[in-house]
């Protein structure tokens, strides 16, 4: 602040002139920046020099287990505080000591003295499991550990380590639900569900608008790996046409290609038969134009013979004698049947592709498609050949297998956690836990998958601590452990020697530090020392 006097007089005081100068203070509990109460500015051509600045003093901190380099109880802005950390413990970086700094917006950072880890404890894993049955390790003890199908590591991976360090885990284990890409919008078409995130087993149905066309799968599924087979695209049917028609008893090229707007296919008849209609069809908004027909040629001369009706093509129950060329053309007009169908049959389970007609001329072809979830078997695309429509395809049950599950795999020692119901649907989970003292190892969360269980968690047994197996090897506790008698499968239980006692052989102190194991505690033993 500044002097109440400047302000009383401010008239006379201000503006104040170049090269003059003014005095101010800061409130209680700020400074300057070179820590005194008060300043000296100086009005340039450029404003105030320096500028006027009061900076919060830092107080000094609060410090469990550890002890501060001097006694101030305020700091000036920018000054620094050392402080040093009590024997076991550390501080945040792991070091013994450590300094911190007041800056404007207060310490740069908390002092913290913490304990040393000695050891590291696995912490519980959901949707995951060790690949080791360890429960506790030394320092500089790595553990790996493998997450469920469709979970993966904090670094993305379906496997990761991690390292007991002297401040804890260098990373802890944590698996999370994998998550597929979001899919991108489709161009003329679109999808259905729409969510915010895919799961492993979504299952995504594809469809386009109309006069377009699936090029690729209708539907898609979310596995561990992304997403399969590729979405597909909706392509104009209008410009594209399918396989041309094939006239009966014409000669049409295999060509398997893809057929645009405005191409156009070439038409011959085999032998003995004459072309009726034009010599070329054209591929128009993606259907083609009609066909021609290959007409049986007249074997006969007219006069000459007694014609007999049914050939391969035609039949009848009477014969004809044709006095001229015009009797005969109109006997073959009204016998050759122009060979158009009626409508093709309907299709249980699915559909037609194009646009029903009362009539199909011979050569004319339609697609069948199946309903969702239905198999299609024998040819999707049949012809009209002499009236009569090539074979139709059947559209098999649904392809997918029932996907639910029943009961959940009972487990020894345990249970599900909620009320075990008959039949699951396809993607619920359900929560096991163990019998007391009991250590799980494994997943408790475990998967209906496409009608199948994931493998459910096991229980493995505790170890039970025996005085009569203690006394019989003369053996202590070296702490209390909270007075309990049962250690979980992995942790550790260390012993002493009872007084004037030694180890029989003689061992370390980690021959002393037993591992349970399965329900198992393998007891050092010592004998009594001779006098």
């Amino acid at each position: 602040r500044v002097a109440q006097y400047y302000y009383s007089f401010k008239s006379y005081y201000f503006p104040m002139s170049k090269d003059k100068k003014l005095s101010y203070s800061c409130l209680a509990g700020y400074t300057t920046e070179s820590g005194s109460q008060e300043a000296r500015i100086t009005c340039t051509a450029r404003g105030w020099s320096p500028a006027p600045q009061c900076y919060k003093k830092c107080s000094k901190p609060l410090l469990a287990n550890g002890f501060f380099s001097n006694t101030k109880m305020s700091y000036k802005v920018w000054e620094k505080l050392e402080y040093r950390c009590a024997s076991g413990y550390q501080t945040s970086e792991g070091e013994g000591e450590e300094t911190v700094q007041c800056i404007p917006e207060g310490w740069s950072s908390q002092p913290n003295c913490a304990k040393k880890f000695e050891a590291c404890l696995a912490p519980g894993l959901h949707h995951g499991h060790y690949v080791t049955t360890q429960r506790v390790f030394r320092l500089n003890e790595r553990v790996r550990y493998e997450c469920d199908e469709g979970y993966r590591t904090t670094g993305g991976n379906a496997t990761e380590e991690t390292e007991c360090r002297s401040q804890g885990w260098s990373s802890t284990p944590n698996c999370t639900k994998f998550a597929c890409t979001l899919l991108s919008s489709v161009e003329h078409g679109g999808f259905h569900p729409k969510k915010k995130s895919y799961e492993v087993g979504d299952v995504v149905q594809f469809f386009c608008l109309e006069n377009y066309s699936l090029n690729g799968s209708e539907l898609i599924q979310c596995y561990d790996f992304g997403w399969s087979p590729q979405p597909p695209v909706c392509e104009d049917r209008r410009k594209k046409c399918p396989s041309p028609p094939q006239p009966p008893n014409a000669k049409i090229p295999r060509d398997l290609r893809i057929y645009g707007n405005g191409d156009k296919m070439h038409l011959e008849c085999q032998a003995n038969f004459k072309l009726r209609g034009a010599e070329e069809i054209r591929c128009e908004n993606g259907k083609w134009t009609s066909p021609p027909n290959c007409i049986g040629q007249w074997p006969y001369k007219i006069g000459e013979h007694i014609v007999p009706c049914g050939n391969n093509m035609y039949t009848c129950t009477y014969s004809c004698l044709f006095l001229t060329d015009k009797m005969a053309d109109a006997a073959i007009l009204d016998l050759e049947n122009n060979g158009s169908c009626s409508p093709p049959p309907a299709l249980e389970n699915g559909i037609i592709l194009s646009s029903s007609l009362t009539s199909y001329a011979a050569g004319s072809s339609v697609e069948y498609v199946c309903h969702r979830y239905h198999l299609l078997e024998g040819p999707g695309t049949v012809h009209c050949k002499q009236g009569i429509w090539t074979a139709q395809p059947i559209c098999l049950g649904k392809s997918y297998p029932n996907e639910n599950c029943g009961s959940p795999p009972l487990i020894e020692n345990g249970s599900v956690i909620d009320s075990v119901l008959t039949e699951y649907d396809h993607g619920l989970s359900v929560e096991y836990s163990c019998s007391d003292h009991h250590f799980l190892q494994g997943s408790r969360m475990v998967h209906c998958l496409k009608g199948q269980w994931t493998t459910p968690p096991i229980c493995i047994e505790p170890c039970t601590l025996s005085k009569d197996e203690m006394d019989n090897n003369n053996l202590i506790l070296r702490w209390s452990y909270d007075n309990k008698q049962y250690f979980f499968h992995g942790e550790y239980v260390e012993f002493l020697c009872k007084p004037n006692h030694f180890r029989v052989p003689p061992t370390s102190e980690f021959d002393f530090r037993v591992q349970c194991h399965g329900g198992q505690l393998a007891y050092p033993r010592c004998s009594e020392r001779r006098r």
